[in-house]
């Protein structure tokens, strides 16, 4: 029936969803193309992957009564493909896959964005993603829709890039002058400091060398692409007298170009100095295998779509004479054209033949302007040299000072004669022996402890030619012992005229040496620190005059504590610098007098002076300027001590001197030309104790410094009398709040107090709004108002009390907290909220209707099982502020699971490292006794293992950055329950010790709630290891409880207690019986 009924069908291509990239690297080096080269790109950006539907349908059978559908996709894809840095004069060829274009071509499918700064984003972008359209400013880029056809991936794009400098060349290859200057001047050179630079550009042109990037180049360094031009280009670089020079080593005439043929010396024996064995030059020679005749040089044919090509240049002459030497391939991927590359090889070949010979002599420093590029004759006997031309390679300072010449040999030419002559000129000689002169001025000097501490200063100025000096010692001037050495003169002289000490300018003439302008902070932080005559000062500016006279500017007078004073003309100046000598001495060495002697050395170090030769220098080590306090001042402070019975106390105040090395200061006191006693010590403030009335005391405040040195000291007297005046207001009355309210203010001076009393009324003396009194300047206490003023008064025992100061305060409720966090533990609740703020004393925790304070915002409850309701509130000293919402918390009755997980605690872990160390082992020792050690060290952890074969008993460490695990089996590489013998993992999930047996021999403490109930064996306590002076709660049936077991002794029973003497006989009966 249905034999002629028609079929449909269907076939659909396998869509692709995804985008698929070529390339596309982050972090790529973006490069910068000079010239024309060959660039691949890297996809900076792609969207809109699309998927386009294509049905095509065909009727099949007799009469059509079948159709067939084909369903295929074709993709495009948005996409921007970055190139280089901008901006470049444009695009040439570009390559798609294996066809070539040349844009704009409309199949390429893309727009170039030629990366000038400031540059539009794509309009695509703009007009689609509006949020994602960067303008990529600087950078180049082409950017279209491309139809990708069937497939899903961008087809392989090559672009050729026209970049920069293309005017310095033929507009296509960039002049190596021009290319060298542009990436000296990215490194900060400027082409003003190249030297020769002109001329190598006039040599390139001519030569016809030009050159651009190599493709896809990579960051390099700056050296290495100049070097590498330099090489390809038959120059040599250097640097000399702080300039770059470029000198060309081409000996043949190109075109409009002539090469540097002048020979600066001719150089024979009378020139060149012999070395140890006698050779004036050193000639070495490269083997003849070494030699090659034939050069081949690899570079991109631009004519070749970019392909590598090699090009090779033989000597045919010295081929036919010794046969063909070929060197190895010579890379020089800047070189785009064959005639190019050619001349390269043709240069390399010739250089690597006729430098085969290499020349090293030593000349004196009248030869110092030869340069590396320049040609000098070398005439040698010894080495059968006849005028041999050769061209300077390198010049360098030898060890013994003289210029050591490194030359290549050049081929025979036509060349200039010698530029210059020197051979009527006899040699320098050099005396290393001159005598040392002496030291012909010496400062020998202290400064304050700031500067020098215990120390002893020493400057010397000595004439032409001294070259350093020895310091020696002597406590008698017989004996010397060498102390140390001075190399630099140090800048002193004498005072030209005097000056006061307001004076802000000074001048001075010294004797060696300059000084420099600083700047004003250098001066304040002492950085041109100079000593004059006990004064310690900076100067900022510095004006010169003839005769070695300086006017110093800007003075800072009176430095680390010392004064400034007036000084006179002819005092003593000394720049405090390296230059100075520092010898330390002891505290028991002031007093001493000590002697000092300076042994000269010349300019070159040698022939040091005896020390019979030298002057010795005496000098008494005294104690060195302590400034003292300031504003020393003295009162007295009347108490009572009880019982009627009157005290006063002394108190010196004083500002401590601005002195680094500052200690302390130190009170001495006494009564007429009695004893100095020690009254304390202190900064600011000094009470001495214990003074009677009517007495006077005289009182001496000393500074001492950190090195144990005092001042000389201030003194003062006070009279020790009754002061009946009525008392003035106190002073600097505030209160601030925490815990307690706490009250300060200034103490009151002019009448004896005998206390202050703080009130919150107007009515002294009374019990009615009383606050507290206080017997200093201080009052901690309790206020119930959040809002009030406080009075303050001060009383004298005989005049009462006088006018108040007062002081209102305003104190708002603590707001709630910002953060409460309240957890379960194992039998606990935890606890944590935001710093307690500066005005509360702590919070209260509400748990259930319990409240509980906790002076911290983190603490835990230890609680029973259930369920609570946990609630906090910040309180100050007039209550709680707002409460939290409350928060359920469960206290489980069991450990929860995850604590006792071994993958928590970490033994998982431990367990799966060292399970995939046991094969990377790094070390394995084994001896014959039967033991083996095996060490692993890798990245992750480290494992070390000792075995015992014969018991099969093993001790494992491993070690892992967030876990420690140590374990004794006696099975080697188990850890089952049957055969681990001891265990213990510390992680940070917790520590577990696992074994047979825990033995604490130990004192042990353990915090609270850690041996909870169920965790003591039955009859594990007994009574002899009780020992508590109280117990309480305690409901138990006890049978017979005795003190002793017979006689004298008390029996407690059930309804009875009985007391027995010695003689067993009961004495006393208790209860019912």
């Amino acid at each position: 029936m249905g034999f002629w009924r028609s079929h449909n069908s269907t076939t659909t291509a396998e869509r692709i969803n995804e985008f698929q990239i070529n390339s596309a690297s982050y972090g790529e080096v973006v490069p910068e193309v000079l010239g024309t080269t060959r660039q691949s790109g890297n996809v900076i950006y792609y969207d809109d992957f699309t998927a386009h539907e294509h049905k095509s349908t065909q009727r099949t059978g007799k009469g059509g009564g079948s159709k067939h559908t084909n369903i295929t996709y074709t993709y495009s894809v948005a996409c921007a493909i970055g190139l280089c840095e901008g901006p470049i004069s444009g695009i040439g060829k570009v390559w798609i896959d294996k066809e070539i274009f040349t844009y704009p071509q409309s199949e390429i499918q893309l727009t170039l964005f030629d990366g000038r700064l400031g540059q539009q984003p794509w309009p695509y972008v703009v007009s689609k993603h509006p949020e994602k359209a960067l303008p990529y400013s600087g950078l180049v880029y082409m950017a279209g829709v491309v139809d990708l056809g069937e497939r899903g991936s961008l087809p392989n794009y090559n672009f050729e890039v026209k970049g920069k400098l293309l005017d310095t060349g033929d507009g296509i290859d960039v002049n190596p002058a021009d290319y060298i200057v542009h990436i000296l001047k990215g490194v900060g050179i400027d082409a003003s400091q190249i030297e020769g630079l002109d001329n190598y550009r006039r040599y390139c042109r001519a030569a016809d060398i030009l050159i651009s990037t190599p493709p896809n180049e990579g960051a390099k360094k700056a050296q290495a692409i100049i070097n590498e031009i330099a090489e390809i280009t038959n120059a040599i670089l250097f640097w000399s007298n702080d300039r770059l020079k470029i000198v060309p080593l081409a000996d043949e005439s190109i075109r409009d170009w002539d090469p540097h043929l002048q020979v600066q010396y001719d150089l024979t024996a009378d020139d060149l100095i012999p070395g140890s064995d006698g050779q004036l030059v050193i000639y070495k020679r490269k083997d003849t295998s070494e030699c090659y005749n034939q050069a081949t040089v690899e570079f991109l044919n631009r004519a070749n779509n970019y392909e590598k090509e090699t090009v090779s240049f033989e000597v045919v002459a010295d081929v036919q004479k010794n046969g063909m030497r070929p060197a190895s391939t010579k890379q020089a991927h800047y070189l785009y054209t064959k005639a190019r590359a050619q001349y390269y090889a043709e240069q390399l070949a010739m250089k690597r033949l006729y430098s085969r010979n290499q020349y090293t002599f030593h000349l004196s420093w009248e030869f110092c302007r030869l340069e590396p590029g320049d040609i000098v004759t070398l005439t040698d006997d010894i080495c059968q040299l006849n005028k041999q031309i050769v061209i300077i390679t390198a010049v360098s300072e030898a060890a013994d000072g003289q210029l050591e010449i490194t030359a290549e040999g050049k081929p025979p030419g036509t060349y200039a004669p010698a530029k210059y002559n020197v051979h009527e000129n006899e040699r320098p000689f050099i005396d290393y022996n001159i005598p040392a002169p002496s030291v012909n001025d010496v400062a020998i000097f202290q400064t304050v402890g700031d500067v020098g501490g215990n120390q002893v200063f020493v400057g010397v100025n000595a004439p032409d030619n001294w070259g350093g000096c020895s310091v020696w010692l002597s406590d008698d001037n017989q004996r010397y012992r060498q102390i140390g050495e001075i190399t630099q003169q140090a800048r002193m002289g004498r005072m030209k005229y005097g000056f006061s000490s307001t004076n802000d300018f000074c001048n001075i003439v010294l004797n060696r040496g300059v000084l420099q302008n600083c700047t004003h902070i250098d001066a304040e932080r002492g950085n041109t620190l100079c000593w004059v005559d006990g004064e310690a000062l900076s100067y900022e500016t510095v004006e010169m005059h003839t005769d070695n006279w300086y006017t110093l500017k800007g003075l800072v007078r009176g430095q680390y504590g010392t004064k400034a004073i007036s000084h006179n003309a002819n005092e003593r100046f000394i720049r405090v610098d390296e230059a100075i000598f520092r010898a330390p001495y002891r505290p028991e060495d002031v007093g001493k007098k000590i002697y000092l002697k300076f042994s000269s050395r010349n300019m070159f170090g040698t022939n040091e002076q005896g020390l019979d030769e030298v002057q010795a220098y005496e000098y008494t080590i005294t104690p060195y300027y302590i400034p003292e306090v300031n504003e020393l001042a003295l009162y007295t402070k009347y108490y009572k001590i009880g019982d009627g019975v009157l005290s006063y106390d002394v108190v010196a105040t004083f500002t401590a001197p601005d002195l680094n090395t500052f200690d302390t200061a130190e009170a001495w006191y006494r009564e007429g030309a009695g004893e100095w006693k020690y009254g304390g010590n202190g900064n600011g403030q000094i009470v001495i104790s214990g003074c009677e009335l009517g007495h006077t005391y005289e009182v001496k405040v000393k500074v001492k410094d950190s090195h144990g040195n005092y001042s000389q000291g201030i003194t003062k007297s006070i009279l020790v009398q009754m002061k009946s005046d009525v008392p003035n207001t106190p002073q600097g009355f505030s209160v601030t709040f925490g815990s307690v309210a706490q009250f300060n203010w200034l103490e009151v001076r002019n009448a004896d107090i005998d206390y202050y009393e703080l009130r919150t009324n107007l009515n002294p003396g009374q019990s009615d709004g009383l606050i507290g009194r206080s017997n200093n300047t201080t009052y901690a206490g309790m206020l119930t108002e959040r809002q009030g003023k406080v009075y303050l008064y001060a009383h004298n025992p005989s005049k009462g009390y006088g006018a108040p100061a007062n002081v209102e305060y305003n104190v708002p409720v603590p707001k709630s907290p910002t953060t409460f966090i309240a957890r379960a533990g194992f039998g606990s609740v935890g606890v944590l909220t935001n710093a307690i703020p500066a005005n509360c004393k702590g919070m209260n925790v509400y748990i259930n209707e319990t409240v509980y304070f906790s002076a911290t915002n983190a603490v835990t409850f230890p609680l029973n099982v259930g369920i609570y309701r946990v609630r906090i509130a910040f309180v100050d000293i007039f209550g709680e502020g707002a409460k939290t919402a409350e928060q359920p918390v469960a206290i489980l009755e069991k450990i929860p699971k995850e604590l006792l997980d071994t993958e928590s605690l970490g033994l998982d872990k431990m367990d799966k490292a060292i399970e995939s160390m046991k094969n990377d082992v790094s070390a394995v020792k084994k001896v014959s006794d039967g033991f083996e050690s095996r060490l692993t060290d890798l990245a992750n952890g480290t494992t070390k293992s000792i075995s015992d074969l014969n018991k099969h008993v093993e001790s494992r460490f491993t070690q892992l950055s967030d876990g420690f695990d140590a374990r004794i089996t006696e099975a080697l590489g188990e850890i089952d329950g049957d055969k681990l013998i001891a265990r213990i993992n510390l992680s940070k999930s917790g520590t577990r010790i696992d074994g047979r047996l825990f033995h604490v021999t130990s004192k042990t403490v353990f915090d609270a709630n850690v041996i909870a109930k169920g965790m003591i064996q039955a009859n594990a306590v007994t009574a002899e290891n009780i020992d508590t002076p109280s117990l309480s709660a305690i409901c138990a049936t006890i049978g017979t409880l005795r003190t002793r077991t017979t006689g004298a002794r008390v029996e407690i029973e059930d309804n009875l207690i009985s007391a027995y003497d010695e003689e067993n006989n009961v004495r006393v009966k208790l209860g019912c019986w």
